[in-house]
């Protein structure tokens, strides 16, 4: 079945709100089995927004419009999308409540132009939206095809879309290719690893894969592998799911980092760190806190993380860590040092150490270096990495550098 996405909204067009509906739509429906095969972005305009849905009705079995469901004039995909399928609007009474009951806590009344947020249309589906106030709607149409047409309405804002998307339309996709089997999908997630050698350790699984399909989606140092299976049930699916995966992970053990679409670097250290009973400290300096910022993003990281430095200078470091003439070491011995001292300082199992030498170039825009991390682990010598870094924007490197130093401290904490 084709599937195509349109957001509707101005704002995407001028620039103004980036588009992430669209890229997790296609995401989530790949789950499913479905592959998205046109996407469009269109305006708050009805003529537009009407020659974009026929446009998708001549061509794409399953249409998701996200955006254009709220109470102002601007918000039109719904009378559009009636008017193009012959449908009329009406009020869903559960969405009212929900609308009421939610003006009740706020004790105000609401202005009669939010109730538009309660349309749906009267022949189709109603899609609650339990995360907000505009419902959604599916409307089945019969086509000239064997399959019918299926045209889902989804709001624009970021986490009520998230929300009906896994509650609403995935069960109601589901139901749809149900008479076709259950297709199910596994996630897992190498770091540390390029494409390229991914591609040629697998090159035979690849080119012969069948039933479970393999796709793989790079990132910088981490390479996500989805593996989908179609059978006549979910655990079917699933089992079949397992057993390509146990295969694959046999051949890239090195680097799997865990399974699941959300699986980071960071999620893994510190569930490692987590098992381990270790606790962490960094010192950071070129990176500037970008090391300690992405972990801090983990849910349960202060059990392991106990708190960090950024210090651009090495009388800062040397300040703060209690560290003497550190600027006279060279810039190798200086990182062991300061992922010592930094251990001792904050009374942490393992010190993280992240710095760079940095040259720009003759323009100033570019920048290259060497850049030192080091891991100091209680009662163990220090384990130092050097990384080039070749001429690249500050952010880029910064980046690289980040990348680096998650990596190695997996790869140390193992």
């Amino acid at each position: 079945m084709k599937t195509e996405i349109i957001s509707v909204g101005t704002e995407l067009l001028m620039g103004y709100v980036v588009d992430t509906n669209a890229g997790r739509i296609a995401r989530e429906l790949l789950t499913l089995g479905l592959g998205t095969y046109y996407q469009q972005t269109v305006g708050d305009n009805p003529d537009r927004l009407r020659d974009a849905l026929e446009l998708a009705s001549k061509r794409s079995d399953i249409i998701i419009l996200t955006g254009g469901l709220g109470p102002t004039q601007d918000d039109i995909t719904k009378q559009v999308a009636a008017d193009v399928l012959g449908d009329e609007l009406v009020l869903d009474e559960k969405q009212l409540d929900i609308i009421k009951g939610v003006f009740k806590k706020r004790g105000t009344e609401p202005d009669e132009k939010v109730y538009r947020e309660a349309l749906t249309f009267k022949h189709g589906q109603t899609l609650l939206n339990e995360a907000g106030l505009a419902c959604g709607s599916a409307y089945v149409r019969e086509t000239n095809k064997e399959t019918k047409q299926h045209i889902l309405l989804l709001p624009g804002v970021p986490y009520e879309m998230a929300h009906m998307l896994k509650n609403k339309v995935k069960p109601y996709l589901q139901e749809i290719i149900q008479d076709e089997g259950v297709i199910e999908s596994l996630f897992m997630n190498f770091n540390g690893i390029g494409e390229s050698k991914v591609a040629t350790l697998l090159n035979d699984k690849i080119e012969n894969q069948t039933n479970p399909t393999i796709a793989m989606y790079a990132k910088p140092r981490h390479i996500t592998i989805r593996l989908t299976a179609s059978a006549k049930d979910a655990e079917t699916a699933a089992r079949m799911n397992q057993k390509a995966a146990e295969e694959i992970q046999e051949i890239l053990s090195k680097h799997f980092i865990g399974y699941g679409e959300d699986q980071t670097i960071e999620t893994y250290v510190v569930d490692r760190l987590k098992k381990k009973n270790l606790t962490l400290s960094i010192l950071e300096g070129f990176t500037s806190g970008l090391v300690m910022s992405s972990l801090t993003r983990v849910a349960g990281v202060s059990a392991v993380f106990e708190g960090g430095l950024v210090s651009l200078n090495d009388k800062m470091t040397e300040s703060q860590l209690g560290l003497e003439d550190l600027s006279d070491a060279s810039a190798a011995d200086a990182a062991k040092m300061t992922a010592e001292q930094c251990a001792e300082t904050f009374q942490t199992a393992i010190g993280l150490s992240v710095t760079a030498e940095i040259t720009p170039n003759t323009s100033g825009q570019l920048l290259s270096g060497t850049g030192y991390i080091a891991v100091f682990i209680k009662g163990k010598p220090v384990k130092m990495k050097q990384f080039p870094l070749p001429e690249k924007p500050q952010a880029v490197l910064r980046d690289l550098l980040k990348n680096e130093a998650l990596a190695f401290l997996k790869d140390t904490v193992n």
